[in-house]
């Protein structure tokens, strides 16, 4: 890892961004072809660089299972390469970053979820739903990790067993909010973590708006869940709406403030209004049909609950409006197996609604 002994040197990011463009690896120079051909300060920045000994950092992020992946390396996404000022070193923890993150443009799943910190119950139920929804079509689920909508999107993520890649404003080993540890460890065993910034970096709060570039840079969709009219969220949204992605908004009560974000991108045409995954598949032109299947191979029970589930329906309410149709100590088992199959949710308590 010789182009970090640049950073430790203490070149500045832009330099070392010039010569990563210039020379594929750090050995290259140092070829007298090219060594000669730089001034003075750059060889006396060069030579300091060379003799420094960073064997015992890279023993500690070995330790850590960190991996210290370089603008220059084949694992790091191209998709960042398009940032202006993209991070020169990603700190990764998890699964590599090539088996998650999708770089043919035509598979294009690669969805951050990202909203307020101070998220409502409506807003939380409806983050929910919708994540709950994209993981049937197999997506990578990127979100910053933060309290709130971030928190919810990737915690339902890891519960479903899907993708879910986190990017955080912190090094790998300060855990913030502290309260997601298990949540922080659950997603380096299965998923991936991400930041830009070594061990022992706190959770400083600049840190955070400049963490939202890589999470556009990585996404081909990002979808605003609930946000204020000026909420972090949306520093992300307007990044992603300046690299060509694919923007979404959930529409939210328009005395809630906490949506005045949302409703503001959607109304400025900046977000695609979205009240269900199907939205986003349309938009990417994703297999529907092949999840639509699915309702051809149920029996005649599981389609008359499942046609009754088109809005969200009490138990008590199901059971009234089937009654004389299906036995009443049949309902729960039914309900179980269209859960099982990836039909419906449960909502809250005793509550349904269908996903397709």
């Amino acid at each position: 890892m010789g182009w970090l002994k640049l950073k430790e040197a203490g070149m500045k990011d832009g330099y070392i961004r010039k010569l990563m463009g210039y020379y594929k690896t750090y050995e290259e120079l140092f070829c007298d072809e090219n060594f000669k051909l730089f001034n003075t300060g750059l060889k006396t920045m060069l030579e300091k660089a060379r003799n420094i000994d960073i064997s015992k950092k890279m023993d500690l992020y070995y330790k850590n299972r960190i991996r210290i992946i370089s603008a220059n390396d084949r694992e790091y996404p191209e998709k960042l390469k398009k940032i202006i000022d993209y991070p020169l070193f990603l700190y990764v923890k998890g699964k590599s970053l090539n088996e998650f993150i999708n770089t043919d443009d035509r598979i294009r799943k690669n969805i951050a979820v990202v909203g307020t910190r101070r998220a409502t119950k409506f807003g939380k139920s409806s983050c929910e739903r919708i994540v709950k929804e994209l993981l049937y079509y197999n997506v990578n689920l990127i979100s910053g990790l933060a309290e709130g909508i971030d928190t919810i999107a990737l915690t339902v993520a890891v519960e479903k067993e899907g993708n879910a890649v986190a990017v955080v404003g912190s090094g790998l080993d300060r855990v913030y909010p502290y309260e997601n540890k298990i949540l922080w460890e659950k997603i380096s065993g299965n998923g991936i973590l991400i930041s830009e910034y070594p061990l022992g970096t706190e959770p400083l709060k600049w840190n955070f708006p400049k963490r939202n570039r890589i999470i556009a840079g990585l996404a081909d969709g990002i979808i605003i869940a609930e946000s204020f009219k000026s909420g972090g969220s949306l520093i992300t949204a307007e990044l992603g709406f300046s690299m060509d992605k694919e923007i979404f908004a959930i529409p939210g009560f328009i005395n809630y403030p906490s949506f005045e974000g949302c409703n503001n991108l959607i109304k400025e045409n900046k977000a695609k209004l979205i009240t269900c995954a199907e939205d986003v598949a349309q938009e990417f032109l994703w297999d529907i049909n092949k999840e639509k299947s699915k309702i051809s191979k149920l029996n005649e029970e599981e389609k008359l609950l499942f046609c009754h589930l088109y809005e969200e329906t009490g138990l008590e309410e199901l059971m009234e409006k089937v009654k004389n149709k299906i036995p009443l100590n049949r309902i729960l088992s039914i309900l179980m197996s269209l859960k099982v199959k990836g039909l419906i949710i449960e909502t809250g308590t005793a509550k349904y609604v269908r996903l397709i």
